[in-house]
């Protein structure tokens, strides 16, 4: 599984150096109900919400985690921390029903520690599959999102741009399926995001609330995803924030019992990282 958010990063930070032909209208943005959308195309909203990604350079948090499958339900605490475009580090405390101590991800590599088990697990980031230790699907694209909130927006030629119910709303058609993304017109952030297919339904829904800025950057304190069909859905409530502050690089460690058993978890016949 490749780690698309990565990626990302690099191209948004691309696009923010455009940022500045749309300016002038989203300095008058704020001081209109109903903004002129003749001069703002979907690829200029998508520069704008890039904003926020631009200028997060580290994250750190605690969060009450609810994991909600059919028939059953796991909650607990976690501490997150996150180094653009480098790292991300999940910790997490009596997630009930859930084994993982800690959750290690980079560009290249992964590690998640089961201390029920006594296990520690690690290969190459492409070979995560995080269904196996956080129990819902989840890709590391919208591990991300779900943590820290900041959902990019997806744009192509079909994308249409219309302001409705106080929000700017971006439809993209996508083959068979169709993104439809619900902007704040004042924070240029997505608050709700919809996957839907071909025959109407909501394949993946996404919203942030209760958005707050720090430091000149907005981040959420709810986030939910949700897989209606398959009636999944995680929920992050977040009670501590801090964001671009130096984290210290033994965050990031994974520190298993000395006889912790190790588990690769990719192609032992041809490992792409050093198993030793």
């Amino acid at each position: 599984m490749r780690i698309k958010f990565l990626r990302r990063f690099y191209l948004f930070g691309f696009f923010f150096v455009t940022y500045c032909s749309a300016s002038l209208f989203l300095n008058c943005a704020s001081t209109s109900k109903i903004p002129n959308l003749s001069n703002f195309t979907p690829k200029d909203l998508q520069l704008r919400v890039a904003r926020n990604l631009h200028n997060l350079h580290s994250f750190e948090g605690k969060a009450r985690v609810i994991i909600e499958l059919p028939g059953k339900s796991y909650n607990g605490f976690s501490n997150i921390f996150m180094k653009l475009p480098d790292s991300v580090y999940v910790k997490t405390e009596a997630i009930l029903g859930i084994d993982i101590g800690g959750l290690f991800l980079d560009q290249r590599f992964f590690a998640a520690y089961a201390p029920r088990d006594n296990i520690l697990y690690y290969g190459e980031a492409e070979s995560l599959d995080l269904r196996d230790f956080l129990k819902i699907e989840i890709d590391t694209d919208e591990l991300f999102e779900v943590f820290t909130g900041l959902n990019q927006i997806v744009v192509n030629d079909t994308s249409k741009l219309i302001f409705a119910g106080g929000k700017f709303v971006v439809t993209t058609q996508l083959e068979q399926q169709s993104l439809i993304y619900e902007v704040d017109p004042e924070k240029y952030i997505v608050t709700k995001s919809q996957l839907i297919d071909a025959e109407g339904k909501t394949i993946l829904l996404k919203e942030y609330r209760r958005l707050r800025k720090t430091k000149g950057l907005v981040l959420p304190q709810i986030i939910k995803l949700t897989r209606p069909q398959a009636r999944e859905r995680i929920t992050v409530y977040y009670t501590n924030q801090k964001i671009n502050k130096k984290i210290a690089a033994e965050k990031f460690k994974i520190k298993p019992a000395k006889n912790a058993k190790k588990v690769y978890w990719g192609d032992t016949k041809r490992p792409a990282i050093d198993r030793n």
